[in-house]
């Protein structure tokens, strides 16, 4: 009877390191935006306005071009209660196009884009959802 709960128990660790390691090539976590993503959405769910502000690529196309001075304009319109905590609940699609690749995340009515440059990792765009 031991043998077969130790069967069992390996099976399940085995079948959980598979998963945890499919899990981790899909979300691209060797590009480094897993740790960014953690980043953002911890600065986000505290409300660190600063912290997300140094997060964003400018100038940035929100409703105009807006710089990093622009920010509170960028935080009241695209980081509302509700989508702070959609944020929070995304799980970032990653997108390739022309060998780059970038992340998008949608709440609502807005898509925040993110990209990775020399600098790292930023986000770069906000769109309507269509």
């Amino acid at each position: 009877m031991k043998s077969i709960g130790l069967v069992i128990g390996r099976g399940l660790l085995v079948a959980g390191l598979l998963i945890s390691a499919g899990s981790a090539l899909e979300a691209g976590s060797d590009d480094g935006f897993a740790a960014f993503w953690t980043q953002f959405n911890a600065a986000v769910g505290k409300s660190d306005q600063q912290a997300v502000s140094q997060m964003v690529k400018y100038p940035i196309l929100y409703q105009d071009l807006r710089q990093a001075a622009d920010f509170p304009v960028i935080w009241k319109g695209a980081f509302k209660p509700a989508q702070r905590k959609c944020l929070a609940k995304q799980k970032p699609v990653m997108d390739t196009h022309e060998g780059k690749v970038s992340y998008s995340a949608f709440c609502g009515e807005l898509i925040y884009s993110f990209a990775k440059d020399d600098a790292g990792w930023k986000m770069t765009d906000f769109a309507v959802n269509d």
